[in-house]
């Protein structure tokens, strides 16, 4: 998704900046990070998410330390608890609202 976004990228933004004096340190943090902020964040929740999806891989390769997925899937098998519907809840609550940013986000950069 960056090197997609990343494409679509200007370079004389960055040469320009740098003509006018800016170091490379801030042209990164002033051009090129606020062009792939959606991009970044659309990233991170396809990450996120499909930590989730390859559940069986992961139930096999599982080390000493269990993923999330991993221990819900655990303390379901042995009964729900209100801790698991409340650490539901959240990721659902949690991934729609990276999701409605996301989406805003990018409306918004691709209206401006």
């Amino acid at each position: 998704m960056v090197s997609a976004r990343l494409k679509k990228f200007d370079r004389t933004l960055e040469e320009a900046a740098l003509n006018l004096g800016a170091t490379r340190l801030e042209v990164i943090r002033y051009i090129t990070l606020p062009f792939l902020r959606t991009a970044i964040i659309g990233a991170g929740a396809v990450a996120f998410l499909m930590s989730f999806e390859n559940f069986n891989t992961t139930l096999f390769l599982v080390g000493s330390e269990p993923t999330l997925p991993i221990n819900l899937y655990l303390q379901v098998r042995d009964g729900s608890t209100p801790v698991i519907n409340a650490i539901s809840f959240l990721l659902i609550v949690g991934t729609s609202l990276v999701a409605c940013v996301n989406l805003y986000a990018g409306r918004k950069t691709e209206a401006g």
